[in-house]
């Protein structure tokens, strides 16, 4: 026998024993084995999860309720406002012509039923937080006026609201509707 042939028996008595002795396995039962917390879910955890998930939900259903409700007020009131200003302006009519003793005693009682409409709405609009803006003979503010006209005006009334064409109302401190107005306009000689 040569040596290499040798060499050749030697390498499969060696593969031998590797088959017949078994696998020793790459990592200790301990390792294998996850203890039983961590087998089992924790239902502790999902409660809690599920918990903040559900207050989360209901605050956020609070606060689209209350923007939903704010947003049906602001609606409503915007219809209501052209009424209201009507109401108001005949009111001050009348009493121009009352001062000047162009009124009869039918016009006053029908003047007398306006202004209880009236304070009945001015008492709603107040429950809800609308009021009228007061614009006249104040600096012009781009924020909550628009300006319809600018006229000629002396050098003191520049760039105040001379006169209101369309009322200006807030709610709850923001701008409802922005008051049309005509701002003075300083002519430079």
């Amino acid at each position: 026998m040569s040596k290499h042939e040798k060499h050749g028996e030697h390498e499969q008595a060696e593969k031998k024993q590797e088959v017949s002795q078994p696998e020793q396995p790459c990592s200790t039962e301990a390792e294998q084995e996850t203890p039983a917390a961590e087998q089992k879910p924790d239902y502790y955890d999902r409660y809690v999860r599920l918990s903040a998930d559900f207050e989360n939900f209901r605050k956020r259903t609070e606060r689209e309720k209350a923007s939903f409700l704010a947003y049906g007020k602001k609606e409503f009131a915007e219809k209501l406002l052209p009424s209201y200003e009507v109401l108001l302006r005949q009111l001050v009519e009348m009493d121009k012509k009352e001062e000047e003793g162009q009124m009869s005693a039918e016009l006053k009682a029908v003047k007398t039923g306006l202004k209880m409409v009236f304070g009945e709405m001015e008492k709603a609009f107040k429950a809800e937080g609308i009021e009228h803006m007061d614009v006249l003979d104040k600096p012009y503010d781009p924020a909550t006026q628009e300006v319809v006209a600018m006229i000629p005006s002396s050098g003191d009334q520049d760039g105040l609201v001379l006169q209101e064409v369309q009322m200006g109302f807030t709610m709850d401190g923001k701008v409802l509707r922005p008051a049309r107005v005509i701002v003075g306009q300083h002519a430079e000689d």
